[in-house]
């Protein structure tokens, strides 16, 4: 049986015979990649009433496809599930540190149990996205003490210049309201965030509070500045000092640890601190 061709056929035959391209370019293939988000339905498979199953699945998930794993937990949070068996997929999603699950994380930041939020908050700070670092931002206003420290704590690892402004915000809130002998848990949390992330102007300013807070408040905060390799020597230099004119056992026990990490590395800052624990009594 013989097809019958069209002229218009039979001429688009012929040119492609003889060489000839199409005045009509064609048009690049388009391949985006659009992430999946999870639902505020139960995975397939997923009966949210029956708390141990939840459990085994989300153990399950953590150990297959992070992607996958990450997207069936959240969508189960996002669901709805009992706050124990949420407390374990946090815990998962920390762990996971996917992008997928972002929405749930959000979520849980604002949830009325503190220790789910304590624990959202642990699963927002290894994501280190600027979304998660402006709700960790946020959580410093917590109406719990601890939630709040925790906040500080995580910024500690994540911080950028805008975290930088909010912890010093929490700081000077604390260190007006003349809490305890040490200070408060957030005193301490966004004063050693402060000293692991601020900036040289950030540990000038934090030395101006030595006399004016409990100094073990601050102790791990300058001990973490001593440490740092990307501030310039004379700044430390300069903590040294300030930390040595305390003159207390306190003050000595810093600066004695300190030199005893860094024996047989003489620096000007290493000089500075034995200098300062030889006249400290």
């Amino acid at each position: 049986m013989l097809f019958s061709r069209s002229p218009l056929s039979i001429a688009l035959a012929l040119c492609a015979g003889n060489g000839f391209v199409s005045a009509q370019p064609r048009r690049p293939v388009a391949t985006t990649v659009v992430m999946a988000h999870p639902t505020a339905e139960p995975p397939a498979g997923w009966d949210l009433t029956r708390s141990n199953d939840v459990l085994a699945r989300i153990q399950q998930a953590a150990t297959g496809d992070p992607r996958s794993g990450a997207l069936d937990i959240s969508s189960a949070l996002l669901a709805g599930v009992e706050p124990h068996v949420a407390a374990a997929g946090l815990d998962t999603l920390s762990v996971l540190a996917r992008p997928e699950s972002a929405d749930a994380i959000l979520r849980f930041l604002d949830h009325r149990r503190v220790s789910l939020r304590r624990r959202a908050l642990i699963a927002a700070a290894r994501l280190h996205t600027p979304a998660m670092l402006r709700a960790i931002d946020a959580r410093l206003g917590d109406s719990d003490s601890e939630v709040r420290a925790e906040a500080a704590r995580a910024l500690a690892d994540v911080a950028d210049v805008t975290s930088v402004r909010a912890l010093w915000a929490a700081f000077e809130h604390d260190a007006n309201s003349g809490l305890g002998a040490e200070g408060s848990a957030l005193l301490q949390a966004s004063a050693l965030a402060i000293g692991t992330r601020g900036s040289e102007a950030d540990l000038d300013r934090l030395l101006t509070f030595l006399r004016r807070v409990p100094f073990g408040a601050l102790t791990p905060a300058y001990a973490a500045a001593l440490r740092r390799t990307d501030l310039p020597n004379p700044l430390k230099v300069r903590v040294v000092q300030a930390i040595a004119g305390i003159a207390t056992p306190q003050a000595r026990e810093l600066l004695t640890h300190f030199a005893d990490e860094h024996r047989g590395r003489p620096t000007p800052v290493i000089d500075a601190a034995r200098s300062a624990i030889s006249r400290i009594q």
